[in-house]
């Protein structure tokens, strides 16, 4: 029983300095995998511009992209919007539940613009009728 007894210490200690052992060798793994500073795109591609980029596609109008400061204009000539695609604002043509009324809605983030295009809205403001001219 005093053997047992003898051993517990030296035990303890053991067991503490094979948990300092793998805590130090995580540690280690964890500093090497994360990144310290700015990651490698930001520098190679920091020169570059975030839009909104239109697609023309139904189901994905608008796309988020980067590119360079040279490109912007000719970007927004087409219907691009600069910045993010989730803080731009679109405008919408809305038909009301019946259907047979429109309204021009201006729809903040793209989440928002899909949803409105599953329900039959189109991107762009309304047309507004032609007053038929009397004689």
């Amino acid at each position: 029983m005093r053997a047992v007894i003898a051993r517990l210490p030296f035990r303890a200690a053991l067991a503490g300095g094979v948990i300092a052992l793998v805590f130090a060798a995580l540690a280690s793994v964890g500093a090497a995998v994360s990144p310290s500073g700015t990651p490698a795109a930001t520098e190679q591609y920091g020169n570059r511009v975030t839009i909104c980029h239109r697609t023309k596609s139904k189901k994905n109008p608008y796309r988020t992209i980067r590119v360079a400061p040279s490109a912007v204009r000719a970007h927004l000539r087409h219907g691009d919007k600069r910045g993010s695609c989730a803080n731009a604002r679109f405008n919408v043509c809305h038909k009301t539940k019946k259907g047979k009324k429109k309204a021009t809605v201006r729809v903040k983030g793209l989440v928002k613009l899909k949803r409105h295009l599953r329900h039959g809205d189109k991107i762009g403001p309304c047309k507004k009728a032609k007053k038929k001219k009397k004689k």
